[in-house]
């Protein structure tokens, strides 16, 4: 009897990757509630931005385990990332880029944009803007410095494999290299950023992988020695725990220090404070110490097994996503902002995560998954085109009324979202149908 397959699947990060993104969106719903006076606020916001290391940690991590033993042809590797990031990438540029232009000015704005040919040229430079640097909507500078990680992770782990042993020095070498970014980037320019190419990349260090290269050959280089690094993490699971809180606790202490002395409370949380880093640091380092808990005692089948599983699969369309249910709805929010901050940051946190998972069930059931969410559309004979349609029609008709009744623009959304689903459970059902006919009877 052959020996069962070796289950390689990487759990722990499957943990740490939904507690990330679930972390991005409270940070997000936080940052439009909260008054940038609020010292508690703005601690929980600087301890929440570990996301964004950990974003790019994950990502060396991942890459270099899948192939650290294997054989990487670069024009394959970058044709298959490319597709399964870059068309998102660009799908939601483009929508984020209307879509913004509608908000500020409605179906006007648009009109003006083809109004003539200058305003058409206007539009264009806008467009290829935002591509080049992410800037379309706040959050897809990720999606832009992860296709610069794919653009030289050849590289990365071709140097990686030959440098054997010296590991500790590239790591070294990195952080005092992010550190450097860092510090030009918090601090007032020098002479030499004022002008000409250098201050171009000054002033979009933001969406460059350099103040970040650290956290991404830390990911590369923890899984290029996986069994060393997991059993290490196991070992001092807890140790490694209570240092980190005590990191967490010290970070704190020296906000709340900081701004009694003055400092405004955007620049004490801000990403880029070098301070800052060692609490990310031990977030990221808690985070996957309790992954690794998770990864030993989960239950094949069981339904946190299948929850985390669909977690792992949405979680990318779900950050594409975030930023539209939030902004929709912004509106209901900010009616309510007389109430407790507290109460409203959890009504719409829990609001921001429902109304976005539903957009990304209804995006992984159409045609349009793959440019959407990175994932080809879920397979006809697993889907169930009566229960979607229905959904789809429920859907419709909570919007009609939320944008008829309560005259709230999410119901837009809600309306067009079950039109889609409707339109791809009539797809589902044909496909499903054709493929009954071709079936022979048994």
């Amino acid at each position: 009897m052959p020996a069962p397959k070796r289950d390689k699947h990487l759990y722990q990060i499957d943990f740490v990757r939904l507690v990330t993104f679930a972390g991005v969106i409270l940070d997000h719903v936080i940052l439009g509630i909260a008054a940038t006076t609020a010292v508690a606020a703005g601690g929980l916001g600087l301890l929440l931005r570990y996301t964004r290391y950990s974003f790019f940690a994950l990502t060396g991590f991942v890459l270099t385990y899948q192939y650290r033993n294997r054989e990487l042809h670069a024009v394959q590797f970058w044709r298959r990332r490319y597709k399964l990031i870059g068309l998102p990438f660009v799908a939601w540029s483009l929508f984020y880029w209307v879509y913004g232009r509608y908000r500020a000015g409605g179906f006007t704005a648009l009109e003006n944009i083809v109004s003539s040919w200058s305003s058409v040229e206007l539009a264009l430079k806008s467009i290829t803007y935002d591509l080049i640097t992410g800037s379309a909507w706040y959050h897809l500078y990720f999606l832009s410095v992860s296709m610069q990680i794919y653009a030289v992770f050849p590289g990365v782990l071709w140097v990686l494999r030959r440098t054997w042993g010296y590991h500790r020095y590239l790591l070294a070498s990195a952080a005092v290299f992010q550190g450097a970014v860092m510090y030009i980037m918090v601090r007032p320019p020098l002479a030499f950023f004022s002008h000409g190419p250098q201050h171009v990349l000054a002033t979009h260090l933001v969406v460059t992988i350099f103040p970040y290269v650290f956290f991404i050959l830390a990911g590369c280089v923890a899984a290029m020695h996986y069994e060393a690094f997991q059993a290490f993490m196991i070992r001092w699971r807890w140790p490694l725990i209570v240092v980190g809180l005590i990191t967490i606790a010290g970070t704190l202490w020296y906000y709340t220090w900081d701004v009694d002395r003055g400092t405004t409370i955007v620049r004490a949380s801000n990403v880029f404070m070098l301070h800052n880093v060692f609490a990310y640091i031990a977030i990221i380092v808690i985070l996957y110490c309790l992954g690794t808990i998770w990864q030993n005692r989960r239950t094949k089948g069981s339904i946190p097994d299948r929850f985390m599983r669909t977690a792992a699969d949405r979680s990318f369309g779900i950050y594409l996503a975030h930023a539209l249910a939030l902004s929709e709805l912004q509106q209901i929010i900010d009616r309510h902002l007389n109430h407790a901050s507290w109460l409203v940051i959890l009504c719409a946190y829990i609001a921001t995560c429902l109304l976005t998972v539903f957009i990304v069930e209804v995006l992984r059931r159409s045609p349009i998954s793959l440019i959407t969410t990175g994932r080809s559309t879920i397979d006809f004979h697993e889907q169930n085109a009566m229960r979607s349609a229905i959904v789809g029609a429920a859907a419709v008709v909570l919007g009609v009324v939320l944008r008829l009744a309560f005259g709230v623009v999410v119901g837009d959304l809600v309306t067009a979202l079950g039109v889609l689903l409707i339109i791809s459970a009539a797809i589902v059902a044909s496909k499903q149908q054709r493929a009954r006919r071709l079936t022979p009877a048994t």
